[in-house]
């Protein structure tokens, strides 16, 4: 999923979920990842390990539409 997706999100997950397996291939592919807030206050340790390699705290879910291309974005980056 990793692969395909322009970002992934992480809402919920423990320390031996497989959903740390995509967030750790969207950071090493450089997408996005997006870590829900209430994680980073759990006694979790992956949640900050992320977001030391980049990962984001979501605290509004709007931002992630910051990060997903448009076609009006694409648009421009072809017109230049």
């Amino acid at each position: 999923m990793a692969l395909i997706a322009n970002a992934s999100i992480i809402v919920e997950a423990g320390e031996t979920s497989g959903s740390l397996h995509e967030g750790w291939e969207a950071l090493r592919l450089g997408r996005s990842l997006f870590i829900w807030t209430d994680l980073l206050k759990s006694s979790l340790n992956w949640p900050k390990r992320m977001l030391r390699y980049g990962a984001f705290e979501l605290t509004n879910p709007e931002k992630v539409l910051d990060v997903l291309p448009s076609a009006e974005r694409i648009l421009i980056k072809i017109a230049r």
